[in-house]
């Protein structure tokens, strides 16, 4: 029987398609398929994913995967927080708006009427204008009024390969919602009403995995889709020291804690409770990550590694709030940057990216201030995963702010993790231990 199964890895700029075999060791990932894709302004001013070119780069992918040989599984993990709407044929109603539309820009609003206190005792979510909460709040209605379900973006994904699966969510994806009582792990009628949207719009939330289906003959499973879940699933930790950072277009610094944490502590430093795979919390705080970096890479026309070769890297010097909203979708990233930095000229490549590194790194240095203080654990160690750990510059400064030794975990964590969960579901893992001792 083959061991061999197809991760899919949808990023907010890249679909990916790789293949691990889990007889094999160490753990290996072969990316066989990767295409780039952004979010497109439509012609009603929203700015939304192109499911058809998603769909069309799996597929792909997919093929490529297959061409090599049988496959046992296929399991897709993505983004949270976007969603998509099923019709009563369940069809897509429109392709999903991204989390970076301005549709929320008055998301105090909804805070307000429930409480930013109360909010965070019932969900446990840091505080983003693009959770789900306030995405749905701000949907319009009458295209809301088309919608018979709503699936977050891995189970949309998932559904549209095996044709059609039974409507749920997994526990992974739900967590990024601030729709899901943390106390229960279901949804909150409180705060769905305060979306204005029927409960009845909502699947049921499932543990992961499970299966779903099939597409060309091959089990299809719902796993951990949230793509962070699957990145610190595969983190090499060794103790409950450990702090994770998954660094990729948005860096994830967090622990692993057994209950969620949302006292005064927790909600003044606005951290997040999210669903750890395969149970427990990832109590962490979103950083802008890579994305800032990325969109002025663009602006200048260079690439990374002849950026970063123009920086002297140093705490030393101007930093920024990296959590700040005004790098969400800025018009011009350097512009944003220097502006938030008081840089004099955003054109200076070696100025603007250094103060970025900075930032970054202290900005993680100041969430792992916040982790101490809640959990009255002593970090230990900093592991790092996903792409941005090929930054060695970046993981210096973040061992200089922290003090802490900084240990390079996989880069591609976010499928190793995902081949897990796959793995487990088919039996091949006995338990998440023995799979976390095959990724070594």
């Amino acid at each position: 029987m083959t061991t061999r199964v197809a991760a899919v890895d949808l990023g907010a700029s890249s679909v990916r398609v790789a293949v691990v075999d889990l007889d094999r060791s160490p753990a290996r990932v072969e990316v066989v398929h990767r295409r780039r894709h952004q979010p497109t302004r439509r012609s009603d001013g929203t700015l939304r994913w192109n499911l058809k070119e998603i769909l069309s780069a799996i597929g792909r992918g997919i093929e490529l995967a297959l061409s090599q040989g049988p496959l046992a599984s296929i399991g897709v993990d993505t983004w949270g927080v976007d969603y998509g709407l099923l019709d009563r044929e369940g069809r897509p109603v429109g392709d999903p708006i991204c989390y970076r539309d301005p549709r929320t820009s008055s998301w105090r609003r909804t805070v307000d009427r429930v409480g930013a206190r109360r909010l965070y005792e019932l969900a446990g979510l840091q505080l983003e204008s693009f959770n789900t909460i306030f995405q749905l709040a701000a949907h319009d209605r009458a295209e809301l009024a088309l919608g018979s379900r709503l699936l977050m973006m891995p189970e949309l994904v998932t559904n549209l390969l095996v044709g059609e699966m039974d409507p749920v969510v997994g526990r992974t994806p739900a967590g990024t919602t601030g729709l899901i009582d943390i106390s229960s792990g279901d949804w909150c009628r409180e705060l769905i009403e305060v979306t204005g949207i029927s409960p009845g719009l909502l699947p049921p939330v499932v543990d992961e995995p499970r299966p779903a289906g099939h597409h060309r003959g091959t089990l299809v499973q719902v796993i951990a889709g949230h793509d962070t879940a699957c990145a610190f699933a595969a983190a090499p930790v060794t103790d409950a020291g450990s702090v994770v950072i998954s660094s990729g277009t948005w860096m994830l610094v967090g622990m692993v804690v057994p209950r969620p944490c949302t006292g005064e502590a927790a909600f003044s430093a606005n951290l997040s409770n999210e669903p750890a795979f395969p149970g427990g919390f990832r109590l962490l705080r979103n950083v802008t990550g890579m994305w800032m970096l990325d969109r002025c890479l663009e602006v200048w026309g260079v690439d990374l590694e002849t950026a970063v070769a123009m920086t002297e890297p140093s705490l030393e010097g101007p930093v920024l709030d990296a959590t700040d909203e005004r790098f969400l979708a800025p018009a011009n990233m350097p512009v944003a940057v220097a502006e938030a930095a008081g840089l004099p000229d955003p054109a200076d490549v070696g100025a603007v990216v250094g103060c970025v590194l900075r930032s970054l790194a202290t900005t993680a240095s100041d969430v792992i201030n916040d982790l101490r203080s809640v959990t009255g654990r002593e970090p230990r160690e900093i592991v790092v995963v996903g792409g941005g750990g090929r930054i060695g510059v970046l993981n210096d400064l973040i061992a200089e702010a922290t003090g802490l030794p900084v240990r390079v975990g996989p880069v591609e964590a976010t499928a190793l993790g995902n081949a897990l969960a796959q793995g487990l579901g088919l039996g091949r893992f006995g338990s998440f231990a023995e799979a976390v001792r095959w990724v070594g």
